[in-house]
């Protein structure tokens, strides 16, 4: 099984469970909330949410989610980059916390680079959250190889564990030197959005057709063919969102396939790198 530590003595399954627009919709709360624990039953226990998911609702769908299961389970939350002041991170932070009704978060992430204000601000916060107990790590996400080593300067001492992106085959920017960087530097990689074009794909498209054959060789969809392979190296854990225990349990076949090298080679051809670097986005 494809796994991961985040840098700690524990390991994951390299396929986590997201929970974007989670939270949204009361009339579905109880099975969101039990999809998650499933999942969790089926040793999916890395659990990736923000403070700006339904505003705030997506936490209470996993604080429900993971009360039986709170020492079992890796919690990422992540601070919304308008909220980015030293006040506004320890604020987003203990609101997250009330939400999830947890006393800490294993994982607390800047959620984009933020316009209004400067990184190393919001960083002097997260290290105040990290002295206090609050988050056990800390981590950003959508950064490029420059930001990445600000951040590092800025935290010190403190590790920096996590960089989550957007990552997938149709989406192979995080390819040129951020993740390169992350390996070296032991960074985890959390790839969003990463089976997100397989439905969009057309039936007849040349990446359609290659994602159903590969898929039917191994027995499999071809949303898991699209997962395997974002998980394929070491250090990248994938956080697909999904509310059905059919979908989850069929995601989780991607953490022991292993796409061979001929069918690696037709997927890149088919869905070829990228030609230039991850872009920043300022938020």
């Amino acid at each position: 099984m494809d796994t991961i530590s985040f840098g700690t003595k524990n390991i994951y399954a390299a396929l986590g469970q997201g929970t974007w627009r989670m939270g949204s919709d009361p009339s579905v709360f109880a099975q969101e909330v039990e999809v998650i624990r499933y999942g969790i039953r089926n040793n999916l226990r890395v659990i990736d949410t923000a403070a700006m998911y339904a505003d705030g609702g997506a936490e209470r769908v996993v604080g429900e989610a993971v009360h039986p299961h709170r020492e079992n389970v890796f919690i990422v939350t992540k601070v919304w980059p308008t909220s980015a002041s030293y006040e506004g991170v320890i604020s987003s932070l203990r609101n997250s916390l009330e939400r999830l009704g947890i006393s800490y978060v294993d994982l607390f992430l800047l959620h984009w680079p933020s316009a209004q204000h400067p990184l190393k601000e919001t960083l002097r916060a997260m290290t105040a959250v990290y002295d206090n107990g609050w988050a056990k790590a800390i981590g950003v996400s959508n950064f490029n190889v420059d930001l990445l080593k600000q951040a590092q300067q800025f935290l010190g001492s403190i590790p920096l564990i996590a960089n989550q992106i957007e990552y997938s085959l149709a989406n192979r920017a995080a390819e040129t030197t951020v993740i390169p960087y992350c390996q070296d530097h032991n960074i985890t990689v959390m790839a969003y959005s990463p089976i997100k074009h397989v439905n969009s794909l057309a039936q007849h498209s040349a990446e359609r057709i290659a994602l159903r054959e590969i898929a039917s060789k191994y027995g499999v969809t071809e949303h898991v063919i699209a997962l395997a392979w974002v998980i394929r190296n070491p250090g990248v854990i994938a956080v697909p969102k999904t509310s059905h225990k059919d979908r989850l349990l069929s995601n989780l076949q991607a953490l022991s396939i292993e796409v061979n090298p001929e069918d690696g080679r037709r997927l890149d051809t088919i869905f070829p790198p990228a030609s230039g670097d991850l872009p920043v986005r300022w938020l």
